[in-house]
């Protein structure tokens, strides 16, 4: 403020008589004038409060009104009981009714070797695939037969003679005769192997010149005349397929974009479960599987297949889609508005259907849409669809 006077009374002349009242007066003035400095930016800014209070309060006021929130659509399913057929889908891998391992009866030098006896060709029953050297089995058969002449020999010069201890004796030398015959007629017979019965060739394991010893592995075979699928089923499917005396099975095989159909039949369900998927194993059979005059086309061994079982059917039941099942046996019913909540009886669910048999009515509407919410009494809206 020292500077502020200062700078009031700088230019005022002490030296005229009235120099003793200008300082009060210069004084006075100052303090005027810093009083308006400050006064002025408070009543700007109470002038622009003033203007927004008016502002404000010159708006109009704006209506309440009530919003109405519309309620979930939902679809829904009307309840039509009606006998249902039971179908039954799993996978498997086609094998052999039967398989073989054929091994060496006799041991030998192999001579002869068939041109069928190679892996995937079919045979018939009985058609020779090698033969082994027979020399020393004709030699025993040989021998076999003198050893019998000359056992009936002496039991007829013991029985001439009335010897009894020796006649005893050349009757137990002519039976034994008589067995190294029929030995060695078997090992003689055993140097040709045949094929046991229609099969297809899996495995040959010797070639022609080899010389192979008793035991010795040969070859393996497929039975062609029959093929099984062995289907994995679970344990509430397996009853509808116990309940029919002869259930049909329909194969199914796309190959190079082309689906191939074969008809068979449920031989058997094995009297056990599978440890690893808790499954009943399901066996069922394809007659002359190979044989394209029967079949579209050969049923061949190691093909994966999608089978359709056809079951015993549910005298009344309607089917519904899973999702529409909320825990394992609840639906919601569509009742005036609101959502109603159910228990049911689930015979089977399946490749996203359900089977229920008891909890609806006929002609109830069951609530299809899932929502993210849903509980007994919620408000609901039906689809137009």
């Amino acid at each position: 403020m020292q500077g502020a006077h200062q700078s009031c009374v700088a230019d005022v002349d002490t030296e005229s008589p009235n120099a003793r009242k200008i300082p009060d007066l210069l004084e006075e003035s100052c303090f005027m004038s810093r009083l308006i400095s400050l006064v002025r930016p408070l009543a700007i800014l109470a002038v622009a409060a003033l203007a927004a209070v008016l502002m404000v309060k010159s708006r109009p006021q704006l209506e309440a009104r009530s919003v109405t929130i519309p309620p979930p659509i939902v679809a829904v399913q009307t309840v039509k009981m009606s006998a249902q057929n039971v179908s039954i889908v799993a996978y498997g891998n086609v094998t052999a009714w039967r398989q073989l391992e054929l091994t060496a009866q006799v041991g030998g030098k192999v001579l002869w070797q068939s041109p069928l006896f190679e892996p995937g060709v079919v045979v018939g029953e009985g058609e020779p695939l090698l033969r082994i050297d027979p020399t020393d089995y004709e030699l025993a058969l040989a021998e076999a037969r003198q050893a019998l002449s000359s056992a009936k020999l002496s039991l007829a010069e013991a029985k001439s003679l009335r010897q009894a201890a020796r006649v005893e004796e050349a009757e137990a030398s002519v039976a034994a005769a008589e067995v190294r015959i029929e030995r060695a007629r078997r090992d003689l017979a055993n140097t040709e192997i045949l094929a046991p019965y229609r099969a297809v060739i899996d495995e040959q394991s010797v070639e022609l010149g080899q010389f192979i010893s008793v035991g010795a592995r040969i070859g393996r075979v497929l039975g062609a005349e029959k093929a099984e699928v062995r289907l994995p089923v679970p344990p509430q499917d397996v009853r509808f397929i116990q309940s029919t005396e002869s259930a049909a099975v329909t194969l199914h095989s796309e190959t190079a974009g082309e689906l191939t159909r074969w008809q068979g039949r449920v031989s058997r369900v094995e009297a056990r479960i599978d440890p690893q998927t808790r499954a009943f194993p399901v066996v069922m059979e394809v007659d002359d599987p190979l044989n394209a005059a029967v079949h579209p086309a050969p049923l061949r061994f190691g093909l994966f297949v999608r089978a359709e079982v056809t079951g015993g059917t549910i005298p009344s039941a309607v089917k519904i889609p899973q999702g529409a099942l909320h825990g394992d046996n609840d639906v919601f019913i569509y009742d005036d508005g609101a959502l109603k909540r159910r228990s049911v009886t689930v015979a089977r669910v399946n490749e996203g259907e359900a089977l229920v048999t008891q909890g609806l009515a006929e002609g109830e509407q069951v609530v299809v849409t899932r929502l993210e919410l849903m509980f007994e009494g919620m408000a609901v809206a039906l689809s137009d669809d």
